[in-house]
């Protein structure tokens, strides 16, 4: 069948028997209309595939109902368990969202930025790449609409966020392995100057520091960002002729990659090497033995950056701002204790 004119909403009332106004206060619920005029216009519309102009909604409201999320890598498992849930919650509020993958490339997310701003969305929830671009900060600090920074912060950006309690993630990893009698561990992670990075090494030295025990700093590879990496980094430690009895994977990349090296070393888990590594990876639970991880809060992450930020964007509309100040919330992490780990047999 071709494609025929688009039905007007004239069209609609003439078929209906009402008003133009009827008509509009009926699909765009702006207004009272008994039950048995809106049965009459919605059946008329239906008959004619006739829908209200989002563009022109939009321009009466103020609104889109249009949400901008902005991802640093959906590569990773747990952004990619966060946009699920972001995006779920989202719709179930009424809203759309457009999500844009920066593969944490600054400029592909400055790109990102420009279109939601042109596509004049409501709100902008956003994951940033690890580095920055120049403007950034100016940029986020001047949104013309309410935003909120997930999982990771922008130092000097005064934006809502929600994130990960990453001290205290670093020190159930920490207390787990203590507890186990683990002294000598290895750490891979990626850069100290980053934010998420440098707390979870934190978090991981106060735990041993409170059993007395000062983390080997030979035994901790730094500036990890890829599986590759995680390999390479897990063969030189490995290697050593004083090896960790335990390591500390920092994120779900790395701990692919020290999977993997353990593997081609013939190494067995965990009666010779104990392995903790960060977030749940799909098959976590079903390899033997399981993964052991420390868990980020990823659904009541989501659960709270869509609720706060809707709350921001009602409250820009009624001009009601209650609290105008930033507001960080950080949520607490979980360990999941599966066979990866456990107590080693000698001291050494």
């Amino acid at each position: 069948m071709s494609a025929g004119p688009l039905p007007t909403i004239h069209e609609v009332a003439r078929l209906a028997g009402v008003s133009v106004a009827t008509v509009s206060k009926t699909l765009n619920r702006s207004g009272k209309v008994s039950e048995v005029l809106q049965e009459r216009v919605n059946a008329a519309a239906q008959k004619l595939g006739y829908a209200p102009h989002a563009s022109a909604r939009s321009l009466r409201s103020g609104a889109t109902r249009i949400l901008g999320l902005l991802v640093a890598d959906l590569a990773n498992p747990y952004f990619l368990r966060l946009v699920e849930n972001i995006e779920r919650l989202s719709s179930a509020a009424g809203y759309s969202v457009i999500l844009c993958n920066s593969a944490e490339d600054p400029a592909r997310e400055e790109r990102h930025l420009a279109m939601l701003l042109s596509q004049r969305a409501d709100g902008a929830i956003v994951i940033p790449t690890r580095r920055g671009w120049n403007g950034r900060l100016a940029a986020l600090s001047s949104l013309p609409m309410p935003g909120i920074l997930v999982d990771r912060r922008i130092e000097g950006l005064d934006l809502d966020s929600v994130t990960t309690d990453n001290v205290a993630l670093g020190r159930l990893a920490a207390e787990h392995l203590g507890d186990l009698g683990h002294r000598r561990v290895g750490v891979i992670m990626g850069s100290p100057e980053h934010q998420i990075a440098r707390h979870r090494l934190d978090g991981f030295r106060t735990g041993f520091a409170e059993r007395g025990v000062t983390l080997d700093e030979r035994l901790i590879e730094k500036n990890n960002f890829s599986e590759m990496a995680g390999h390479a980094a897990t063969l030189r430690l490995l290697s050593r002729s004083d090896r960790p009895t335990a390591i500390f994977a920092t994120n779900n990349h790395l701990a692919l990659g020290l999977l993997r090296a353990v593997g081609e070393r013939g190494l067995s888990i965990p009666d010779e090497l104990s392995v903790i590594a960060v977030d749940e990876l799909p098959w976590a639970g079903l390899v033997r033995p399981g993964l052991t991880v420390v868990t980020q809060p990823s659904e009541a992450i989501a659960e709270t950056t869509v609720s706060t930020l809707l709350k921001r964007i009602s409250e820009g509309r009624s001009g009601m701002n209650e609290d105008d100040g930033e507001r960080s919330i950080q949520l607490q992490p979980a360990l999941v204790v599966r066979g990866s780990t456990a107590a080693i047999r000698e001291q050494p």
